[in-house]
């Protein structure tokens, strides 16, 4: 259900009516005992469940009856029943906030008034297999402060009052029973909490002048009574429904609302997923797919925390690592679990666990996404996507657009590369950048080289010296690949390898990364002062595979003159390649190729063909020649076979993707599969 646009001139006020008496305690205490009965409910859920009905009786028949809502794992069992408004609250932890929440990772909790305490964490499910949920709090104070960032958020981006002054709420909110839990001490307490309708809960306490977080600590039946009685009483003196007070017919419209009451779960023979994951599921279905979706930055939020949930669920990684990949722990706190402070380590080691090919991690993966959205195959770009969503929560607060033009390039800064075997490890930058080395001058770029990539691509977005496409408009940008691509490319070269070294050694020091040479030498300028490096250096210094070394405006010595020439004959082969598809483009009649049916000279073929083959033969030359001067090349330098197993590396996301339904990774590249309309270099691409 949409809010309403100028609702006040456009849709006729709901009639305001008398308002039921709220039941007495004898009928409350049947239906709670009928919620045990019926589904196993404990005392407390069952009891804050029965106190928000405003008919007991009419929920008591309902539980006779339950509705049943599938869900991946199982079905839900609900009930629908009328609840008094204050006698709920909305979702503190409102997902629709998820993307401006400051974790622990990013060092920024207790620094500001938005960032006073760390974010709630997500309920789980009861023990014993009780349909009700449980969420932990420092004290009610933390309960208060994320109720009212929830608040804040909704009245600004998501506002229902308008709406509900004239209609109430109209559609049914998802209630779950959940019991809060303090740490300091404080008795637990259980209210219904919305699963789906916070939005519409949290406009109706606005309306109510009611506080969301007192809720579970004031309920009191007999005052609920005496002041249902006063609205009555004022309906009654008023007489005429127009003459009724315009606040009096506000608040009665908002004090009570459909409901959904989530009061059950039944798994399917052999699945895991328990009420918690359930709800979550439900929940998600609905916002993360259409008609309403929570908008991509928070979908991938929630895809990233439920797959995280769920591979802890499965105890495949520790609480403590769990707490790492979600940023829940500050540097420090990291640091003292055994965990790695430096947030590019921890960017790896998220990609890596998102792009694992162990079948126990590909399982969680995959039911995890897929219980949140109705996706069938999951890609490698929507691994990576999500896995960026986690890397994020390490960034240190910079302003909404900001930030936003972070994520969205940090998502294509992690190659397609990354899809395939590697380890994320904590062994040190100088460690592991020798061990890419070593795989870059053989010609092989592999394990060493993938981590390498993982962990430079954090400090080279965040830091703003990568950058994705920024479109045309008043930029001069010629190279349009994906940070991603441009990060693939370096890490194949020992210069490459140079350059991601020295990010990830300025990034620790809490510096932007310097420009290096071949040699890996911090170049300087002509005052002796250290050359920062910029995305435009990067993508000049490393071209695209085909493209040859970015030309030289006035060369000055052999190797200038030497790129120069290399730069034209690429040139020069994409022309080839351009001319060959436009023969072949040539239609005859009958719509079929000319080129097929007529064919072109002989003598003219014959002396393409030498020259061709001449280049070939000496294309294997010169790869020797440049591998030489870095290290020795293992393979035959005259085999022009293609490494099949070296898969696509032109880093396209789009392109690459994991079917997790047999673990294969899928590297294929269909026609049309370009992201955002975006070419690919043409002509061929050889492997040596």
């Amino acid at each position: 259900m949409e809010p309403f646009s100028g609702v006040g001139e456009t849709v006729l006020p709901r009639p305001v009516e008398a308002l039921p008496t709220p039941a007495l305690a004898p009928a409350t205490r049947k239906l709670a005992d009928k919620l045990i009965e019926r589904f196993a409910m404990g005392e407390s859920a069952a009891t804050a469940l029965a106190q928000a009905v405003v008919d007991p009786s009419t929920a008591r028949q309902a539980a006779e009856s339950p509705e049943r809502l599938r869900v991946p794992g199982g079905e839900i069992l609900a009930i629908r029943a009328e609840v008094w408004t204050r006698n709920v609250i909305p979702d503190p932890r409102n997902p629709r906030i998820a993307p401006s929440r400051r974790h622990p990772a990013s060092n920024l909790v207790g620094t500001s008034e938005s960032s006073r305490f760390r974010p709630l964490a997500e309920p789980v499910a009861a023990s014993g297999g009780r349909p009700e949920l449980v969420q932990r709090l420092a004290n009610q104070e933390h309960l208060a402060w994320a109720a009212q960032l929830a608040k804040e958020y909704v009245l600004d981006h998501n506002d229902w009052r308008e709406s509900l002054r004239h209609q109430g709420v109209m559609t049914e909110v998802w209630l779950a029973a959940t019991a809060f839990q303090h740490e300091d001490g404080t008795p637990g307490v259980t209210v219904p909490v919305t699963v789906e309708g916070s939005s519409r809960v949290t406009c109706a306490h606005d309306l109510l002048d009611l506080r969301s977080a007192d809720v579970p600590y004031i309920r009191d039946t007999a005052k609920l009574r005496s002041h249902i009685r006063k609205l009555n009483e004022a309906i009654t003196t008023a007489g005429d429904p127009a003459q009724i007070d315009p606040d009096v017919a506000v608040t009665v419209r908002c004090e009570r609302l459909p409901a959904l009451l989530l009061v059950g779960f039944e798994p399917h023979d052999g699945a895991t997923t328990d009420f918690g994951v359930a709800v979550k599921s439900l929940v998600a279905l609905r916002h993360v797919d259409p008609p309403k979706p929570w908008g991509e930055a928070a979908e991938n939020e929630a895809l990233a925390d439920a797959v995280v949930d769920e591979i802890e669920r499965r105890k495949l990684i520790t609480p403590a690592k769990a707490d790492w990949l979600r940023g829940a722990l500050t540097p420090d706190q990291a640091k003292a679990a055994g965990f790695n402070d430096d947030p590019s380590v921890r960017a790896a080691a998220i990609v890596r666990l998102f792009a694992e090919r162990d079948q126990k991690i590909h399982a969680a993966v995959r039911i995890a996404i897929t219980g949140q959205s109705t996706r069938k195959n999951i890609t490698t770009k929507l691994l990576l996507d999500v896995a960026s969503s986690l890397v994020m929560r390490s960034v240190p607060e910079v302003d909404a657009r900001k930030r936003e033009r972070m994520r969205k390039y940090l998502k294509s800064a992690f190659p397609g590369e990354l899809a395939k075997d590697w380890q994320a490890t904590f062994r040190g930058t100088e460690e592991l950048a020798q061990a890419a080395l070593t795989e870059a001058a053989q010609g092989e770029p592999g394990v060493a080289t993938r981590e390498l990539a993982a962990r430079s691509a954090y400090p080279l977005v965040i830091n703003g010296q990568l950058t994705g496409d920024r479109g045309t408009q008043n930029n001069d940008q010629p190279d349009r690949r994906h940070p991603g691509e441009v990060i693939d490319r370096m890490r194949s070269t020992p210069h490459g390898v140079h350059q991601l070294k020295q990010t990830l050694l300025d990034s620790a020091a809490g510096r932007r990364a310097r420009k290096v040479d071949e040699t890996g030498k911090v170049m300087q300028n002509d005052d002796g002062r250290d050359i920062l490096v910029t995305d435009a250096d990067l993508r000049r210094t490393f071209p695209p595979a085909g493209e040859g070394p970015s030309p030289t405006p006035a060369p000055r010595n052999t190797a200038e003159i030497l790129g120069n020439a290399l730069h034209d004959l690429a040139t020069s082969i994409h022309a080839v390649a351009s001319a060959v598809k436009a023969v072949e483009a040539v239609r005859g009649d009958d719509g079929t190729r000319a080129i097929d049916a007529l064919g072109a000279d002989r003598a003219d073929c014959e002396a393409w063909r030498t020259v061709l083959q001449d280049v070939l033969f000496k294309l294997p030359v010169w790869q020797q020649r440049s591998v030489q001067r870095h290290g020795i090349l293992t393979e035959d330098p005259y085999d022009l076979d293609v490494d099949s197993d070296d898969g696509d590396r032109d880093g396209d996301l789009d392109d690459a993707g994991v079917d997790l339904d047999d673990g294969d990774v899928e590297l294929d590249a269909g026609e049309g599969a370009e992201p955002d309309g975006e070419k690919e270099p043409e002509g061929p691409a050889v492997d040596v």
